[in-house]
């Protein structure tokens, strides 16, 4: 299921000039940590119209005013998808500024609709967080969001009458700005301590 070459393809695709970096408004620049690829200049979200787990639109403009970190995967996914939101549970509660924790969110964006209903997303995305939010749609809804961003991701296996199969799905997660605009992603392995401390960073210098 963990397909290196899937999130190498895309991220080459997407993001071939960027640099481990950060440049804030100023120009001065800011030392990140965990991996953060970023674009020298952020791009617009296409409209886009996703349903959340509490059965709410979920779009482009559900993303702003805030700075938000979204990850791709499926409920059935046996270790990165887990592995993330953990990850991202713990970079939550790693964030020491009050400030920075509300203008941050979290979302899980499942790329396997079929099998992952509102009442599925519900009871996966809040065992990691009560504040976190899945979201999933038809392919032809959830594809164009998930190209702009370069996130790759292939049903394998899949056998018609028989629930169980696998997806490939990239590891990134996606940083979107608070005009929902995608500003970069971090690049796996991820580690919860050192994106507390970048997220912090990008927020009080933003």
């Amino acid at each position: 299921m963990n397909r290196s070459s899937i999130t190498i393809v895309a991220l080459l695709a997407l993001i071939g000039g960027f640099a481990i970096s950060w440049v804030i408004s100023s120009n001065k620049p800011i030392e990140l940590e965990a991996g953060l690829w970023f674009g020298e200049q952020a791009r617009a979200l296409p409209e886009f119209e996703l349903v959340d787990h509490r059965g709410q639109a979920f779009n482009r403009t559900s993303l702003t005013g805030q700075w938000s970190l979204m990850f791709f995967g499926f409920t059935h996914c046996p270790d990165i998808c887990p592995a993330s939101l953990q990850t991202m549970s713990d970079m939550v509660q790693a964030i020491e500024d009050p400030d920075v924790t509300t203008a941050v969110r979290v979302y899980f964006i499942s790329v396997d609709p079929e099998r992952d209903n509102s009442e599925v997303l519900a009871s996966y995305v809040t065992y990691f967080n009560p504040d976190f939010t899945g979201a999933t749609a038809a392919p032809e809804k959830l594809n164009p969001l998930t190209r702009s961003l370069g996130i790759a991701h292939e049903i394998r296996n899949k056998v018609e009458g028989n629930p169980n199969y696998d997806v490939d799905h990239s590891s990134a997660i996606v940083l979107i700005n608070p005009k929902a605009e995608f500003a970069g992603l971090f690049s796996a392995p991820h580690d919860a301590l050192a994106m507390a401390r970048d997220l912090t960073r990008i927020v009080e210098y933003n």
